[in-house]
């Protein structure tokens, strides 16, 4: 009896933690009813027109002198640790590389990313600290300094469906960057 109830409570809180973090870093743009204003202006600020677009593979660099690199593009394999992907769908990985050019150290903390495929379809974000799938990095990126990291996406289509990846880093700036489904 001991043994059964030690098991129901794993199982309680095993379950209340795969919910938590199913519910983390969604890459959808759905504002609830009753949701502060403030949390919608972050969801709404990378809808508007980008003020720089690219390619995969291409420096994309904002007017503020921040540059994004997305590049090495592949399929994604979920490991049993991560968290988003979702069946049936296509999970890429890549890489994002930002170069400060501003006067100032930039918190990626404030990267927000979205991506949608065909008919605006949006992706959700995986992650997976097991494999360096952890978000945007912690630090700060130093005045003139450079960081790379890895990003991964599950995303409704088929290999070669068109993927745009928004990001922006303050709300208020917007890159566009597209490439194909792998």
């Amino acid at each position: 009896m001991k043994n059964r109830s030690r098991l129901a409570l794993v199982a309680i809180a095993t379950t209340g933690l795969a919910l938590a973090l199913t519910s983390c870093g969604g890459g959808g743009s759905d504002v609830k009813a009753g949701a502060s204003s403030k949390s919608s202006a972050l969801t709404t600020a990378t809808t508007e027109a980008p003020q720089a677009s690219g390619n995969f593979g291409s420096v994309v660099t904002l007017p503020s002198g921040i540059a994004f690199t997305l590049n090495n593009q592949a399929v994604f394999t979920p490991t049993k640790f991560s968290s988003g992907q979702i069946d049936g769908q296509r999970f890429n990985s890549f890489e994002i590389t930002v170069k400060n050019g501003t006067s100032t150290p930039l918190d990626l903390g404030t990267l927000i990313l979205t991506s949608t495929t065909v008919a605006a379809a949006g992706c959700v974000d995986i992650f997976d600290g097991q494999v360096g799938l952890q978000g945007a990095p912690a630090d700060p990126v130093a005045v003139g300094g450079t960081t790379t990291f890895k990003w991964a996406l599950s995303c409704p289509g088929k290999v070669g469906d068109p993927l745009t990846i928004a990001m922006t880093t303050d709300g208020t700036t917007n890159v566009e960057v597209k490439g194909k489904l792998v």
